[in-house]
């Protein structure tokens, strides 16, 4: 009954939170402009994740023993509030990342090179998942849709393998406070998840999986369950970066942006399917983990191979007959 409370918890203070910044983002200075790189048209408040962070707070404090993975969780959400009302600048901001991430980490690491080694690989595992989550976020539903999937696979291993009660029901918690913030982003945006939601959902899910790996399986299973942020975010940095672009300017050259600019498909249809191909990814590779590392690796090939393909497949098709669009000041004034 206590479970089922925190999980309601969850999912009514994470539609409060984007409730209040949907009504008082003008006030509150926390409004995403477009621009020519954007996938949106109209100014909208940002910083709606807000309410996620503050339902990960008071269900963590209410639950033994996740008191220091709260603390520094909601750090993290923190950092994302403050880049959303004032705009930190990208180093400084990962500087935060990786301290943040660090103080996670050490506390488990053994004084010796391999510690060395794993505390310099998680560091970076947690700092990079959260800003691939923020790169991620960038059409309406896709973040908070791919957070209630994510968490929930999380909370599902845990309970299966035992791992950690803790961590099991704060992961619940966090999709359902994702659920409660998907009516206030879906269809219509009335508010952004914002960098307080983004980095924060991308962060707390590598410190859960932290937490929960005990081998390289647990790993590899647990990365499948965010698997298409994961590839879309890797193979579009490596591109931008073969092309030689700043890999820090803003773009919007995603699979999933591609889907709903020069394609033409509406938002909630193209994170409909993100959610849709994640959960039977993350239900491939649960039911490969009962198979060994041998059937994991085969289900992490074989989605690479799958992407590669997808993503080259869907950006060779030629963009709608009206691409470019009119220019935002153009949209806007019609």
């Amino acid at each position: 009954m206590m479970d089922t409370a925190l999980v309601l918890t969850g999912f009514f203070v994470g539609a409060a939170g984007a409730a209040f910044v949907s009504a008082s983002g003008r006030r509150l200075a926390m409004y995403d402009e477009p621009s020519e790189r954007s996938s949106h048209t109209m100014p909208t408040p940002r910083g709606g994740g807000i309410g996620i962070v503050l339902a990960f707070l008071i269900v963590g404090v209410s639950v033994t023993g996740a008191f220091f993975e709260t603390i520094i969780g909601f750090g993290m959400g923190l950092l994302g509030f403050i880049e959303d009302s004032f705009s930190l600048s990208a180093s400084l901001r990962l500087a935060f990342e990786l301290l943040l991430s660090a103080v996670v980490v050490l506390p488990y690491m053994e004084l010796s090179v391999y510690g060395a080694a794993l505390f310099v690989f998680w560091t970076i595992f947690m700092a990079a998942t959260a800003n691939f989550y923020n790169f991620m976020d960038g059409i309406n539903g896709i973040a908070g849709l791919t957070g209630a999937t994510a968490f929930t696979l999380l909370s599902v291993f845990s309970f299966l393998t035992g791992a950690d009660h803790a961590i099991s029901i704060l992961s619940l918690s966090i999709a359902a406070a994702c659920i409660g913030f998907l009516p206030f982003n879906v269809p219509r945006a009335r508010t952004f998840m914002g960098d307080a939601g983004s980095m924060f959902l991308g962060f707390l899910f590598a410190l859960f999986a932290f937490r929960l790996t005990n081998g390289l399986n647990d790993l590899i299973c647990m990365g499948m369950f965010l698997s298409l942020f994961y590839a879309d975010a890797i193979v579009t940095l490596y591109l931008r970066f073969r092309m030689g672009e700043r890999i820090a300017s803003a773009h919007r050259s995603h699979l999933y942006q591609y889907l709903a600019n020069e394609l033409g498909y509406p938002h909630w249809a193209v994170s409909l399917i993100y959610c849709i191909l994640q959960i039977l990814i993350g239900a491939a590779s649960l039911a490969a983990y009962y198979g060994g590392i041998l059937w994991q690796g085969f289900v992490a090939v074989a989605f690479s191979f799958a992407f590669i393909a997808a993503y080259r497949s869907i950006k060779g098709l030629r963009p709608k007959a009206d691409w470019p669009p009119r220019t935002i000041a153009e949209k806007c004034e019609s």
